[in-house]
């Protein structure tokens, strides 16, 4: 028989865990929290092709994804002036093939922008995790000099998210230097007097043999009204061409090499008109490391490796016309110039030009529909390729997969975006 002091014990012990319950959400009731669930899913129906190389991508229908995604975000009061913030963004990428791109890879709950971190009105944001670099995030090609979450305004990069997208990759003809850091810290300043700053460290925390690919980026943006201006750097350590697989021919490809880097500086300009016309230019310098081995000779009994530089721009211009507040009417194109000091073939011989143009109708501000088509014409050694959802000539299914140097992807398509 349970005596009075241990009837008492035990529902102290049951009423504890509602207690504590009760008493967390009173004191968290008086800071301000948000919570917000975001997303679009994005499919286009398309003709594509790629020849001209020595392994043509012959012309066929498809299904493809335009870079879908879902996304929890949210922010917890601090102090007047300041608050944590915290972010899960994963991918929908490929969702109409089971989640599994063409390289054989699939995404996860938290392969795009995921973070925590704080802000504070008069100092600025500072976050760390997997995130846009400064050099992609504030002056970057997509709406408003940065990202654009499912073609909801327009930017230098009209067609982002979408297989006319020409920039924001390794492989696009603009915006080569623009990436997602792993393992990274995040600056943002407030904005000042039209000014704003920010910066990016990603961490190499692998070495591998040795070597240390420690990546940053800087960048800088000026508003005035309908005017945008905006400057930015990034650097790879350790970082440059791959020779070896360039004189094989996979086409150009940026690998680890100890003692060699690469790095990128942009400038990007738009302006809105009061006729509701969008005009954008952007101007990219590519400064691509590389080490050369050079075998021995009469003259010189050692093998040696030889350090150089190659050295390549590109340029981009837009124009988009909206048409009431439904339509919209959309051209874009941009030239990657010839490669300076060229290790293997012709410096003309990495030149590249792309255009796209097409239409959008947006049925209201969650559901749009559009129509496009995208031409990009690659020389001999050159491999630009779709800014999403790309095509591979060569392994197709594989981390190895490529585009043969040569061949000129085109496509074109409808797609429908619904946004959540």
């Amino acid at each position: 028989m349970k005596t009075k002091k241990q009837f008492t014990r035990k529902a102290m012990l049951l009423a504890a865990p509602a207690l504590f319950a009760c008493l967390s959400n009173a004191a968290y009731a008086d800071l301000p929290m948000s919570v917000k669930v975001y997303g679009f899913l994005n499919a286009q129906v398309e003709s594509v092709e790629a020849k001209g190389g020595a392994t043509p991508y012959e012309r066929r229908g498809r299904l493809s994804d335009g870079n879908s995604r879902i996304g929890f975000t949210g922010s917890i009061g601090i102090t007047d002036t300041a608050k944590g913030l915290w972010q899960i963004e994963g991918s929908f990428n490929n969702f109409e093939q089971g989640g599994t791109n063409d390289q054989g890879s699939s995404a996860t709950i938290v392969s795009r922008n995921s973070f925590v971190g704080i802000e504070d009105s008069r100092f600025g944001r500072l976050i760390a995790g997997n995130n846009d670099s400064a050099y992609r995030s504030l002056v970057g090609s997509g709406g408003e000099l940065g990202g654009n979450v499912g073609m909801t305004s327009h930017g230098l990069d009209l067609w982002n998210n979408t297989t006319a997208q020409m920039t924001g990759n390794a492989s696009s003809i603009f915006g080569r230097g623009e990436a997602r850091y792993k393992n990274s810290v995040h600056y943002l300043s407030p904005e000042l007097y039209g000014f704003q700053a920010a910066a990016s460290y990603g961490f190499d925390e692998a070495r591998t043999e040795g070597g240390n690919r420690d990546r940053y980026a800087l960048a800088l943006k000026y508003t005035y009204g309908p005017f945008e201006i905006g400057v930015g750097y990034d650097r790879q350590n350790d970082t440059a061409v791959d020779v070896d697989k360039l004189q094989q021919g996979y086409g150009f490809k940026l690998a680890g090499q100890d003692g060699a880097s690469t790095y990128f500086y942009k400038l990007i300009a738009s302006y809105k008109l009061p006729t509701s016309t969008y005009l954008g230019v952007g101007y990219e310098k590519g400064s691509y490391g590389y080490q050369l081995f050079v075998p021995p000779s009469g003259s010189n009994f050692y093998p040696s490796v030889e350090n150089g530089t190659m050295k390549q721009g590109s340029t981009m211009i837009s124009i988009a016309q909206d048409i009431g507040d439904k339509i919209s009417l959309m051209a874009a194109y941009a030239k990657l110039g010839d490669l300076d000091n060229a290790v293997v073939g012709q410096p003309k011989d990495y030149s590249a030009t792309q255009y796209s143009l097409g239409a959008s109708y947006k049925f209201n501000e969650y559901f749009k529909t559009y129509l496009y088509y995208t031409n990009i014409d690659n020389k001999s050694q050159q491999n630009v390729n779709f800014g999403q959802s790309p095509v591979f000539s060569n392994n197709s299914g594989t981390n190895d997969a490529y585009l043969a140097p040569g061949n000129s992807p085109r496509a074109a398509g409808v797609g429908v975006i619904a946004r959540f």
